[in-house]
């Protein structure tokens, strides 16, 4: 937990410092402190992702790093300075209640990130994703390697900046720090709320954000780009219904910006950029002006995403399949590329691909709304939400803001309905929706406040005592994370799995195989390059392909070879 805590201090000042000098370039003034962090981790985020084309994510760059961010310290002193006054007021505003629950909270994040990873895509391709950026920045073709790792998301590429992998290899708890920031806006906002200086029932609702730390605290001890979305997404949404009724320049910057940092995370996140474009045009007579900071940032951010899915997978729009024009020797082949979009989507619906194929719509929304566990729980609850919420928002909210956000809701459903209906990919409407109504039936301060303690005290259950996660029904993420006295100072490693493996040959390539998982996509913290025998096997067998290197230099990239073509 200390270590963490030191990393974290070292984090915020970075960020902090890179955050106002881009609030100074597209001249946005005086926000909450905590969205000025994610501007810096946007910023950092991009920087980053441009330095991986070329070079490693190491020491060098740590400190360029730290060298731009003293250039930039000395530049923008002042408003620095006016920036650190705003987070202390900020803190100091809080009641005595307030500051205990975020302090509660603090300490919970940091004992859940210190202790064992919870979720298994930390297993099969978070590790090595971050670990390639450190070793070799982008890699050509890395797809061929691992599928997964052509998913290299934009918080994948903040997390290897700030791992510090050449000192350290247990650094990896980008998540709880944004969670923590999270629950630091949510928290101001309730506090205008209870204190009265801003009773509106949207500071309420964002308010009580605190109460989802019982499910999203499992997912913070893992870099999960989905934690990212959820607090963004809340963010977001705050902010575009304060714009919305009044223009105001530096909150339509800062929703530009962090959608794009959303989508820069995930391209699921891309029905968002609608809010941003909604914006642009009511306000076009304001919004014109900066027409060309617009363009810019939003230019940067879609160029950068299309040259390191190009670097990466040979294809600029991964993972949606890419036309013919666009293949270059080192894409996936069509035939594998094909069956597992196909195999992503019959998972979605809960059925195989088999039988998915043959399915009609009805048959796989029936497969879908009755799934078992939390993806049948949360299918269910966007279906209840898409059918009452416009009635909750004709009675209590009955602004155009709300129903332009439900329209996104509709859309993003019936785009994830036509590719894959994933309850993670939609939980922020789920969310939010959730927030909105429990403001309406909780506004007492003593109820607010109870319902706040006992959400915190429940979500840190499963930190402290082991307890039944059948729920999830997936037998990989049952194995225990619970909180050690032994992780008080330094934190639990990278993977929960031991880090044996052998060395095998296949062709060109020397890979290393996890010796201590049955997983089939797993390969845990061990040695580059790294690929579980089980899947090889599985892609000779049903596809005739082998991973191959280019030349004996790791970062000249990989292709997938037929077997039989020599």
């Amino acid at each position: 937990m200390l270590f963490i805590l030191l990393s974290w201090i070292y984090i915020l000042t970075i960020s902090s410092v890179i955050g106002v000098s881009f609030n100074r370039l597209f001249k946005i003034h005086k926000q909450h402190p905590a969205i000025t962090i994610f501007l810096g981790f946007f910023s950092i985020s991009l920087l980053t992702g441009c330095y991986a084309i070329w070079f490693p994510i190491d020491a060098t760059f740590q400190v360029a790093l730290a060298a731009l961010t003293l250039i930039l310290f000395f530049i923008n002193k002042s408003l620095i300075v006016s920036y650190v006054y705003l987070l202390k007021q900020k803190v100091q505003s809080l009641n005595t209640f307030n500051k205990i629950l975020f302090a509660s909270i603090s300490v919970i994040i940091l004992a859940q990130c210190a202790s064992p990873p919870f979720i298994i895509d930390n297993e099969s391709y978070y590790i090595q994703t971050i670990k390639w950026l450190n070793e070799y920045g982008y890699v050509k073709g890395l797809v061929n390697l691992h599928l997964f790792l052509g998913q290299t998301s934009g918080w994948h590429i903040l997390q290897s900046a700030f791992n510090f992998s050449f000192l350290y290899d247990r650094f990896n708890d980008i998540s709880g720090l944004a969670l923590l920031l999270g629950n630091f806006y949510a928290i101001n906002q309730l506090n205008l709320y209870t204190e009265k200086t801003d009773n509106s029932k949207i500071n309420l609702a964002v308010g009580l954000f605190p109460a989802f730390n019982i499910f999203l605290f499992q997912f913070i001890s893992t870099p999960s780009p989905d934690i990212a979305i959820y607090v963004l997404s809340l963010i977001v949404f705050h902010q575009f219904i304060l714009c919305f009724n009044e223009y105001n320049r530096s909150t339509f910057m800062i929703i530009l910006s962090l959608v794009l940092f959303m989508v820069f995370i995930k391209l699921t996140a891309l029905p968002f950029c609608l809010l941003p474009i909604i914006l642009f045009k009511r306000y076009y007579v304001f919004t014109r002006g900066i027409r060309l900071q617009t363009l810019g940032l939003t230019t940067l951010t879609i160029v950068l995403i299309l040259i390191k899915n190009i670097i990466i997978t040979g294809n600029p729009l991964f993972p949606i399949k890419s036309l013919d024009v666009f293949q270059v020797t080192w894409s996936l082949p069509e035939s594998i590329q094909s069956y597992f979009s196909l195999y992503g989507k019959a998972s979605a619906y809960n059925m195989l691909p088999e039988n998915f194929e043959q399915a009609s719509w009805a048959s796989r929304f029936k497969h879908w709304i009755l799934a078992s566990g939390l993806h049948g729980l949360f299918n269910k609850a966007i279906v209840v939400i898409l059918v009452v919420a416009p009635f909750v928002l004709k009675r209590f909210y009955n602004k155009k803001a709300y129903w332009l956000i439900y329209g996104l809701t509709v859309f993003s459903m019936l785009m994830l309905l036509a590719i894959s209906p994933q309850y993670r990919f939609f939980f922020p409407f789920i969310m939010l929706f959730s927030l909105l109504a429990s403001a309406l039936l909780v506004f007492h301060k003593n109820t607010i406040r109870v319902i706040l303690v006992v959400c915190t005290i429940l979500a840190t259950v499963p930190i402290l005592f082991s307890i039944n996660k059948q729920f999830i029904k997936n037998k990989y993420h049952g194995a225990p994370s619970q909180f050690s006295t032994d992780y008080l100072v330094q934190p639990f490693g990278l993977s929960k799995y031991l880090s044996g493996y052998n060395v095998i040959e296949e062709g060109n390539l020397k890979f290393n195989s996890p010796t201590q998982m049955d997983f089939f996509w797993g390969t845990g913290d061990i040695p580059l390059p790294a690929i579980n025998k089980e899947q090889l096997e599985y892609f000779k067998t049903n596809f005739n392909v082998i991973p191959q290197q280019f030349s004996e230099n790791l970062k000249d990239g990989f292709y997938s070879k037929h077997i039989n073509s020599d």
